[in-house]
């Protein structure tokens, strides 16, 4: 195996990156990796410009990470960051994708929750993208509000784009765990279930995400923000998110089928972009200020959806309940993860009463590879 490449220095304004790159400002800085504005010399082109902070591709994985970035480069649709460029055995290793000057969905977010027309278009806008990639056996791995960008109307009448960028690429570059059946790649915060237990991503683990993210931008708030990082992480084995009852019965059906515990009960991209289309004239009121906004169970079975029609407002049943029974194995899961959660909780409470300030409580042990999974996933979300 060939040794890395090493890439140009960084430090001299006058230097040019891999003797290509000019950069530029910095546009973002996450827990792998820099982003820059940077001018591609070659080719006299603006381009975002990732740069890996870390050991590059696992050697391992070489011809796997090689075949899914010629896939990624041959991709073309406005709702996906077109990748120019990558060489991920350099050192640092990097990606030159195409720059989008708009927000991402995060920014929009944290301004307020978004209105529903607006959400179910950028909801179709991604389900499109998803249904792109996944027709080519990619999977995202790591949807989330700030990989979800805005582009800006290319023309008067035309309305800003939804944009998926940041193709699991810290699964790609070994920046953090490499995608296998024991290891877990994503932000936890939304996390499926089942790459929760680490289990290999789907293209159903995308639209779970999605829906997560869904969720937060009609409500402003993340799902299960006000819960512990443990309790966060055991509860999505075994229960969906909570949905303020302020949510219309069409939106709060699309975002349960969306968020199934059971891969199989999501819709796939094209069902998807079919029921959100049906929400596009459906707005949601406002949360009420200081009232009882507690969760309220419906099931409306909706065009493009599994299991049904047309819009239909019935209440919760024993079949309806049956059917979102979760599995025996995520009981069982559940069941030792809320075991270690006891735990450590214990474990927590006796040594801030006996030294004052609590440090990261150690996991208890739990049967592998669920032990790692949760230690990797409170470090992720502790504060």
């Amino acid at each position: 195996m060939t040794e890395p490449v090493p890439t140009a220095a960084l430090d001299a304004a006058d230097d040019l990156f891999d003797g290509r790159y000019r950069l530029g400002r910095l546009l973002g800085r996450g827990g792998y990796a820099r982003v820059y504005e940077a001018l591609d010399t070659a080719l006299d082109r603006t381009v975002a410009l990732k740069i890996i902070d870390g050991d590059g591709a696992d050697p391992a994985d070489v011809a796997r990470v090689r075949s899914e970035i010629r896939l990624l480069a041959s991709l073309s649709h406005p709702s996906l960051v077109t990748l120019y460029d990558a060489r991920l055995g350099a050192r640092p290793a990097y990606l030159a994708m195409e720059l989008i000057s708009g927000p991402t969905l995060g920014d929009r977010i944290a301004r307020g929750p978004l209105p529903g027309p607006e959400v179910s278009r950028i909801g179709r806008e991604i389900a499109e993208a998803f249904a792109v990639i996944h027709s080519r056996g990619i999977v995202h791995r790591d949807v989330k509000p700030s990989n979800i960008l805005i582009r800006p109307a290319a023309h008067t009448g035309e309305t800003p784009r939804a944009t998926l960028a940041d193709f699991g690429i810290a699964s790609l570059v070994g920046a953090t765990r490499v995608t296998r059946a024991d290891t877990v790649i994503g932000t936890a915060a939304y996390l499926s279930p089942e790459q929760a237990r680490g289990m290999p991503a789907s293209p159903r683990s995308d639209v779970y995400a999605l829906g997560l993210v869904l969720l937060e931008a009609l409500t402003g708030r993340r799902p299960w923000a006000s819960a512990t990082p443990h309790e966060a992480l055991a509860a999505r084995l075994v229960a969906t998110p909570d949905i303020p009852a302020h949510v219309p019965p069409p939106w709060r059906d699309v975002l349960e089928h969306m968020t199934a515990l059971e891969p199989e009960r999501r819709p796939d991209a094209a069902a998807l972009m079919v029921a959100l289309r049906t929400l596009a004239n459906v707005g949601v009121p406002d949360a009420p200020a200081g009232g009882d906004d507690r969760t309220a169970r419906l099931t409306a079975p909706t065009a493009g959806l599994p299991g049904g029609t047309a819009p239909t407002r019935v209440w919760d049943t024993g079949t309806d309940r049956a059917a979102r029974r979760p599995s025996r194995r995520t009981v069982t899961v559940a069941s030792l993860v809320a075991v270690g959660l006891a735990l450590g909780a214990v474990t927590a409470a006796v040594f801030a009463n006996g030294q004052g300030a609590a440090a990261p409580p150690d996991l208890p042990t739990l049967p592998q590879p669920l032990d790692q999974h949760m230690d990797d996933l409170y470090r992720e979300v502790a504060p």
